[in-house]
């Protein structure tokens, strides 16, 4: 991009959105890496996947609130309690992106979370925890950066995005063993 396209409007979001996403990321380095060097207890699969479960309540929680919001929303607001967009809503718009993009970060984070405790039952216990707070803190940004401006809502979404990812790239050769079964 040439030097000139930073001082538009549109420029400066995209810097304003990369700064976010990679404080988002060093926070999220400077939390989980530690947690990786550190002797974990012996526990068996079965236990690390209970774990996972009780710790994707964080997530469920966060969709939960978003949820709530929109309904109490939608509640007192005439033209939006037919389950309408109505123009002009920009809290309830957000809030309905909110929930959207948490389900899908829900998603995605179930299944990164149970993998990891499949996988290295005994890092699980020791990750987990920080996991979850990353994505209650990410979700928590996300949403009120949102509110405050789009370009806000960066930080919180890789808080919540980048631990995920990188655990499902590093899950996915774990698959070549099942494929040559």
């Amino acid at each position: 991009m040439p030097r000139s396209a930073w001082g538009t409007a549109v420029g400066r979001k995209q810097l304003l959105i990369a700064l976010g996403m990679a404080l988002g990321l060093a926070v999220c380095l400077t939390v989980l890496v530690p947690r990786l060097n550190t002797m974990a207890p012996s526990v068996s699969q079965a236990e690390a996947i209970t774990v996972a479960v009780r710790w994707l309540t964080a997530p469920g929680l966060c969709l939960l609130a978003g949820l709530g919001f929109t309904a109490h929303r939608r509640f007192f607001k005439a033209a939006a309690i037919d389950g309408d967009r109505p123009p002009g809503e920009r809290a309830l718009e957000i809030n309905l992106r909110y929930n959207q993009n948490t389900l899908e970060q829900t998603v995605l984070a179930a299944v990164a979370w149970l993998g990891l405790a499949a996988t290295t039952p005994s890092q699980a216990p020791l990750l987990l925890p920080a996991l979850a707070g990353l994505f209650v803190v990410g979700r928590l940004t996300f949403w009120l950066g949102y509110l405050y401006a789009p370009w806000a809502r960066a930080f919180g979404l890789g808080l919540t995005f980048y631990p995920t990812a990188a655990i499902l790239l590093w899950l996915a050769p774990c698959l070549i063993p099942l494929a040559s079964r």
